[in-house]
């Protein structure tokens, strides 16, 4: 028979438990959490958990010997072959009272279940610590007709240094995981100053600013309704009270425009790059202090999405992995911005007070023809791209990607209901909201965990542009994930590893990626 010394039960809890600082006395907490027993009745203990949310506490009393004594065998709990009590109920300071469950009948990895228990509980237990070290349970399970004491302590100090920290009123500081910088390896192995092998880059045919970028270009500042038509697509941007929208009618021709926004009390470069071949769209900041804070095309594809190259180093980027991907500054990942892609309408109804994009470019392009034909509706690539065979998708289905660490998820703009539609989920263990809309042509996905480590609730607003969405503390949050109204007013949600692009295209920088039905 195993001992309970050779288990160790390791749970952690980043939560802040109730108590007063100022007290000395000692108080339940999820330092708690850990596998306890008493020396002397080796091949039994418990486990116990700790819920400040709700304020219970969970134990598990068992018996560890996975061979079922024969039925004429007396057990000394219970029918032969019982091997679990639990138990659960409230906690104030230093003790908790629990209701007593016992499962009859069943034993371990078998096919033979446990019978039900009684739903107004066995019995009761009272569980009772001295300190982080040490307790007492005392048990009167009516139903078997036994009652005791068992001292308890822990079988490793696993969590009671936390325990120690959270007795008397202490938190246990804040540890809200970041998110990765990258879409791929955060570390990627560099080889004569690359990252992507040369013979993957490919030449898209215009050469170097054959496709030439914007510079600091013309806006209208009070456009209309009908200054585009109500279904074609805009990037929009919105810095501060800056609002802009990017038609993509003029980034087709364009594809890279250098912009100059208000930010951190200066005025910084920003880049907003529009990829038609793969339909992404991104937006990144300068670099500080650079001598030439500005992109542009650089004439070569990866897996068909725009490369982009720096001024100032002539460094390549990849537009798709947000990442330098040769050159000087290899490895390099920007600093990113949000951006909001959506149909003229919405964005429209959203703000506006906005600045559009002018056709008064400089150049003589024809911003009213498409120049790739039919290749947003059909099943054509015209450039290599790894892992085409893909075909859960249509090719060219418009998606919301999201990467958190190795785990990618996408979600398809047709597949959101017509109004705006909430999802709270977790992907790659990040708590995410994601707010869509198929009728509005619109999806964005934030992080939902706070700074406070707080993990908020949606639930979708519909009519009331641009809020999207409230949480369950009451604030009010827009599709630039920023709170509106309510205590949290003003505060931002997490930017993600997220954007809009084509699905051949996602599942070719990466494979593998679930898909919301």
């Amino acid at each position: 028979m195993r001992t309970l010394k050779q288990m160790v039960l390791v749970l952690l809890l980043l939560h802040t438990v109730p108590g007063s600082a100022d007290s000395d006395e000692f108080t339940i907490n999820p330092g708690l959490n850990d596998a306890w027993f008493n020396p002397a009745t080796g091949g039994q203990g418990f486990f116990i958990t700790v819920y400040p949310d709700i304020g219970q506490v969970f134990l598990a009393w068992f018996t560890y010997d996975t061979v079922r004594p024969p039925e004429d065998t007396g057990a000394m709990l219970g029918d032969p072959g019982h091997r679990w009590l639990t138990a659960q109920g409230p906690y104030s300071g230093a003790s908790a009272e629990l209701t007593v469950f016992v499962s009859k009948g069943g034993i371990f990895d078998g096919s033979e279940p446990a019978a039900d228990t009684d739903p107004s509980g066995d019995g009761a237990i009272t569980l009772e610590f001295a300190d982080c070290t040490a307790g007492m349970i005392s048990y009167e399970i009516t139903s078997l007709g036994i009652t005791g004491e068992i001292p308890i302590q822990r079988v490793q100090p696993d969590n009671q240094a936390l325990c120690e920290t959270l007795a008397t009123g202490g938190q246990l500081a804040c540890t809200r995981p970041e998110p990765d910088r990258s879409h791929g390896p955060n570390n990627p192995p560099v080889i004569n100053r690359q990252i992507i092998p040369f013979v993957e880059i490919v030449d898209g045919g215009p050469g170097v600013d054959g496709i030439p970028a914007l510079e600091q270009p013309e806006f209208l500042t009070n456009p209309t309704t009908g200054s585009l038509g109500a279904n074609d697509l805009v990037v929009g941007v919105k810095i501060g009270d800056d609002i802009r929208a990017y038609p993509h009618d003029i980034l087709n021709w364009h594809e890279i425009v250098n912009e100059q926004f208000a930010m951190d009390g200066e005025m910084r470069g920003a880049s907003l790059s529009y990829c038609p071949l793969t339909g992404s769209a991104v937006m990144w900041k300068s670099t500080p202090n650079s001598a030439d804070q500005t992109f542009g095309t650089s004439g070569t594809l990866y897996n068909s999405n725009l490369v982009l190259y720096d001024r100032e180093t002539q460094t390549v980027w990849s537009q798709m992995l947000e990442q330098a991907i040769r050159g000087e500054r290899v490895a390099e990942i920007p600093e990113k911005l949000q951006v909001v892609e959506t149909s003229w309408a919405t964005w429209y109804a959203m703000y506006p007070g906005t600045r559009l994009l002018s056709r008064n470019t400089g150049y003589s392009r024809d911003y009213d023809e498409y120049p790739y034909g039919t290749f947003r509706e059909d099943h054509s690539v015209l450039f290599p791209a790894d892992n085409q065979e893909d075909t859960r998708l249509h090719r060219k289905t418009r998606v919301l990607g999201l990467n958190v660490g190795d785990v990618s998820r996408v979600w398809p703009i047709r597949n959101f209901t017509g109004g705006v539609e909430i999802l709270n989920e977790s992907v790659g263990g990040m708590h995410v909201v994601v707010a869509g809309s198929s009728e509005l042509n619109i999806g964005v996905v934030y992080n939902r965990q706070l700074e406070d480590c707080t993990v908020l609730e949606f639930e979708a607003v519909q009519d009331s542009l641009p809020l999207v969405m409230r949480d369950t503390e009451g604030n009010g949050w827009d599709v630039f994930g920023q709170a509106l109204e309510g205590p949290r007013a003003g505060q931002r949600l997490q930017k993600t590893n997220s954007y809009i692009a084509y699905w051949y295209a996602w599942t070719a920088f990466f494979h593998g990626a679930s898909i919301y039905q």
